[in-house]
C-alpha cells in the first residue's frame, strides 16, 4: 500500500546489504519528467499499470544485488509479480490502515484504483493480493530501520547467510 514504507525500508535494507535500491515509481517520474499523479491522470489506470510493469521489469532485468521497492499497484500486474517471484523474495509490509492514512496525510500521489473509492476500500481490495504474492509478511508498523532489520533477519533465517 502507499504509505506502508516501501521506499524508506527499501533504502535502509539496501544500505544494510550494500545493495543498490531501485524504486520504479521514481524511475517513472524521472522518465516522464512529472509526478506519478500526472502520469496516472494522462495515461489512465490501464496504461499506467503497463508503464509501471515495464519500468519495474526493465530496471531490474539481468541485475543482481538489488532491493526493489515497486509501487503498491504493481500487485495488479501479474506478469511483474511472476517475474519478481522468480528473481527475488517478495515481502509484504503489513501496515495498519490507520498508520497508512496518517503517513499519507494530504500528500498528492498517484494511487491506482482509488478513483471512486476510499483508501479503506482500496486497502481491503489489495491486502489479499499482497498476501497471495508475498513469500514473507512482516509487521511494518515501526520505523524503517527496524523493519529493514526484521527483513534481513527473515532473509537470513529463511535462505541462509550465504545468499547475501
Amino acid at each position: 500500500m502507499p504509505g506502508s514504507g516501501k521506499t524508506s525500508v527499501g533504502k535502509e535494507l539496501a544500505a544494510m546489504l550494500d545493495y543498490k535500491h531501485i524504486d520504479p515509481d521514481r524511475l517513472m517520474e524521472k522518465k516522464y519528467a512529472c509526478l506519478l499523479q500526472v502520469i496516472l491522470d494522462k495515461s489512465g489506470e490501464e496504461r499506467f499499470l503497463k508503464k509501471e510493469e515495464d519500468t519495474a521489469i526493465s530496471a531490474t532485468k539481468g541485475k543482481n544485488n538489488l532491493v526493489i521497492s515497486p509501487g503498491g499497484s504493481i500487485i495488479y500486474c501479474p506478469k511483474a509479480m511472476e517475474y519478481f517471484q522468480e528473481i527475488s523474495t517478495i515481502f509484504y509490509l503489513r501496515t495498519p490502515l490507520a498508520v497508512i492514512e496518517k503517513r499519507l496525510g494530504n500528500v498528492p500521489r498517484g494511487i491506482v484504483g482509488l478513483k471512486g473509492k476510499t483508501l479503506g476500500c482500496l486497502f481491503t481490495e489489495r491486502v489479499p493480493l499482497y498476501e497471495k504474492w508475498a513469500e514473507v509478511s512482516i509487521d511494518a508498523n515501526y520505523g524503517a530501520k527496524k523493519v529493514a532489520s526484521g527483513i534481513l533477519e527473515k532473509l537470513r533465517s529463511n535462505h541462509g547467510a550465504q545468499r547475501f
